[in-house]
């Protein structure tokens, strides 16, 4: 269990995790009625709540990692909400 305790595999997974809740989440709602209109702004709102909604994913898997204390496994997922968030900012 130690030798998966490492900050760059932590980092490659919270990068990979959030795309993948966002994948799956847009599966979820129809998208068909915001083609039809401008674009960009009107798909700004949704996928900036994508974001969001795919960083509480990622803080999820990150309690669980320090529950189990896999230290630096989760300081890697922490680095990597960063982006996340700060994408989420702009959009929004």
């Amino acid at each position: 269990m130690r030798r998966w305790d490492n900050f760059w595999l932590g980092l490659v997974l919270g990068l990979l995790l959030p795309l993948l809740f966002c994948l799956a989440y847009a599966h979820t709602i129809s998208l068909q009625h915001f083609w039809q209109e401008g674009m960009y702004e009107s798909l700004r709102p949704v996928i900036g709540r994508m974001l969001l909604l795919s960083t509480f994913a990622n803080m999820a898997v990150m309690f669980l990692l320090y529950e189990l204390n896999m230290w630096r496994l989760a300081k890697g997922l922490l680095v990597a909400i960063l982006p996340y968030m700060a994408a989420a900012i702009v959009i929004l």
